[in-house]
């Protein structure tokens, strides 16, 4: 991606390490539920396949809470938050680099990385000898692709950034230049490749519980997108058909599933579906770090959260009036407007603390989020409702055991579908690009297309992962001028004053976090990456 506000000059980076707690005023902390125990000994397939859990949610949980949706969802026009609130400084880009939301996003990613490299450095001896190869393998497989995943968040949203493969080799010097794009994507690459070899394949079922973890099909669908973001268009094609044709993943409501449907994707009791190509994973049953604020943050009032605020982003004027055509499905799931009706939310009939539980919400303009005339719906859940819901962490903000889809099938048709295409100006009548990019648009209940452009994928990704955090990535992938129009037409004020943005910075790319740079004053500096 390319920087949407200009870099500082007390730019700064922490490496997340597992150092001990005397160290802890010198490094972030990474939450020590999500720490690999490898002083424990893996005595068996089962432990070691429980191993990773925590590379799946608690590593994170800083971003996930909030910091997540500002850098992605907000500042790409997707989202509004009014001036008074943080989410509001992403809206109208008056952020900096000293946001929580940067910081937050930046620990969670190395967070991930460290954990990620204890695994890969410590398993190989840290197994006992009724552990199977296959088992190691595999484990090892889901520690490669947390860390690919994790790279290629921070190289979309920061570009140059140091590469780290045992983290303990920087706990005595973390002073270290960044390194270049396009050695932080060949690393992406080498670790996607060795997920996709190590990690076990899987047909996903009807046993959700079964898919929580990431299988060499979804290592695959990870390097597809990697390649299209590469402009790696045969590769990413290949890749995308592999995965397409191995037939583990299906859309709900697609003709393989039709009994389900794309509003089937954000029920809790649907975690893990056949659609769900990665996803963080939340118990919401736990402590603090294990749960989802979704919920809390997007539902539009008091009466359909665990807790006593709500509301606090909302669908913008862009997204409600450019964001879908007609008769598109997904708009009623992605955000409300006055009049609709969900059958499967549970809200309260008052704010009293006892008072009764009522399943079928409709949505009425005086619950209106931020002055939107909307309110969001994608990943909103309403009040614990079992089974309807899964569990609740009420004491704790009111997190939900929600998963944060990463990725999912229908994404990966449309990769398919764009890379076919094979730029970002051209078109095509191919009939298996077609049947790729036309079964997401069946299952929305939109008319199928004879021919596709670059333009229609680009608007369909933005219909089907809206509030998903991909879109401010898809911008980033334009050329400058392109993802700078787009974004200055954007209308980003609420309903009764529209509000737009100027950029004047040169790239879409991120500060990196104020904080860090007096730890380490080489991060602006570049150095090529000595690959082993």
């Amino acid at each position: 991606m390319k920087n949407i506000i200009k870099r500082s000059s007390v730019v700064a980076m922490t490496l997340m390490l597992l150092v001990s707690s005397s160290c802890s005023q010198d490094f972030i902390d990474v939450p020590a539920q999500g720490t690999p125990t490898l002083t424990n000994y893996y005595d068996s397939d089962i432990k070691l396949d429980n191993a990773a859990n925590g590379l799946y949610g608690l590593v994170w949980f800083n971003m996930n809470k909030a910091g997540y949706y500002g850098i992605t969802d907000v500042i790409s026009g997707n989202m509004y938050a009014g001036p008074y609130n943080d989410f509001g400084k992403f809206t109208d880009l008056s952020f900096t680099n000293t946001a929580s939301y940067i910081s937050d996003s930046w620990r969670s990613c190395y967070g991930a990385i460290a954990n990620s490299n204890a695994f890969i450095n410590g398993l190989p001896t840290g197994v006992g000898p009724d552990v199977s190869k296959e088992a190691l393998n595999n484990a090892l497989g889901e520690a490669h692709f947390i860390r690919a995943f994790s790279y290629f968040f921070l190289v979309r949203l920061w570009g140059n950034v140091p590469i780290i493969e045992n983290t303990a080799d920087y706990s005595a010097n973390f002073v270290i230049p960044s390194n270049p794009v396009a050695d932080v994507y060949k690393f992406i690459e080498n670790d996607l490749k060795f997920a996709a070899a190590n990690l076990r394949t899987k047909v996903r079922g009807s046993n959700y519980s079964a898919n929580a973890h990431v299988s060499s099909g979804s290592a695959k669908a990870f390097l597809a997108k990697v390649y299209l973001y590469e402009k790696k268009y045969d590769l990413a094609k290949a890749m995308a058909l592999d995965v397409i044709n191995s037939g583990e993943f299906k859309l709900l409501g697609g003709d393989e599933l039709p009994t389900k449907s794309f509003a089937d994707l954000f029920l809790q009791m649907n975690n893990n579906n056949e659609e769900s190509i990665f996803a963080w994973q939340w118990t919401g049953t736990a402590t603090y770090f294990d749960g989802n604020f979704s919920n809390t943050l997007f539902a539009p009032e008091n009466r359909l959260v665990e807790t006593s605020y709500s509301g606090q982003i909302a669908p913008s004027q862009d997204l409600i009036k450019n964001g879908f055509e007609d008769g598109d499905r997904r708009r009623k799931e992605t955000f409300m407007l006055p009049g609709d009706y969900y059958p499967n939310l549970t809200y309260a009939a008052t704010l009293a603390v006892d008072s009764p539980l009522i399943l079928g919400y409709t949505f009425k303009i005086e619950n209106e989020a931020q002055l939107s005339g909307a309110g969001l719906k994608k990943y909103v859940i309403g009040k614990e409702n079992l089974p309807v819901t899964g569990k609740f962490n009420k004491p704790f903000n009111g997190e939900s055991s929600m998963n944060t889809y990463q990725m999912r099938y229908a994404e990966l048709l449309l990769i398919h579908a764009e890379a076919v295409i094979g730029s970002q100006t051209g078109s095509t009548t191919d009939a298996l690009a077609l049947k790729s990019y036309n079964a997401v648009r069946k299952r929305a209940g939109l008319s199928t297309k004879s021919s596709i452009t670059f333009d229609d994928v680009f608007r369909e990704r933005r219909a089907e992962l809206a509030c998903e955090g991909d879109y401010y990535f898809d911008l980033g992938r334009l050329p400058f001028a392109k993802a700078k129009a787009i974004l200055e037409a954007q209308d980003r004020g609420d309903k009764n004053t529209p509000k737009h943005i100027t950029i004047t910075a040169t790239s879409l790319l991120l500060p990196y976090p104020a904080d860090d740079l007096i730890k380490n004053p080489k991060l602006t500096e570049v150095a090529p990456y000595t690959f082993k």
